[in-house]
């Protein structure tokens, strides 16, 4: 897990979008979390990622390393349904229950597999999406856009969003700060 918290800081060094979101570094202590496994996270090592120079080093890490994860789950079949529940998939790389201790900031790898309706959401802290591979169309109540490899997309405090992946997986790193960092994110009704 070390190593995909060293090229996950190295992308938060190499992209102003990133670097400007949240002061990142590698000097963490280690929560030693016990792996765990979802049905989507055996996904993730069978993907063929293509992923770009910036992104392939973290991308491999993270393949490499997919039974080292504590993979988890946000919402309940019932919010999501189940083919959604079984084709995405995260684990907290840093945060205040991921793999790395920090209060200050959260940090998620996260998967999705293709043609996923990833429904209108919100939460309180902000995020910036930074894409490691695969595209998506992103919506907010302002407008929609496609995001494809090392491109960002910032959301606001509370501001509802929602996510279509197209024709291939989507992995993500995605980052959190602010207010908030202690709830995740609610489907929003």
């Amino acid at each position: 897990m070390h190593r995909i918290l060293q090229y996950a800081q190295t992308i938060c060094n190499d992209n102003v979008e990133l670097k400007n979101f949240c002061q990142f570094n590698a000097n963490r202590k280690n929560n030693n979390l016990e792996p765990t496994a979802t049905t989507a996270s055996s996904l993730v090592s069978k993907t063929n990622f293509k992923g770009s120079k910036e992104t392939l080093p973290i991308i491999d890490a993270v393949k490499k390393h997919v039974d080292k994860a504590n993979w988890r789950q946000t919402y309940s079949i019932s919010e999501v349904g189940e083919d959604f529940a079984n084709r995405h998939c995260y684990f907290e790389l840093i945060g205040p229950t991921g793999h790395f201790y920090d209060d200050a900031i959260r940090g998620f790898i996260c998967y999705w597999g293709e043609n996923l309706n990833y429904k209108w959401h919100s939460h309180e802290a902000e995020e910036i999406y930074y894409i490691l591979d695969g595209k998506a169309l992103f919506k907010t109540k302002t407008g929609t856009k496609v995001l494809k490899t090392n491109q960002t997309h910032f959301h606001k405090s509370w501001e509802s969003h929602a996510m279509e992946t197209l024709e291939e997986p989507l992995i993500a790193f995605i980052l959190w700060r602010g207010n908030g960092l202690d709830k995740l994110a609610r489907i929003d009704k």
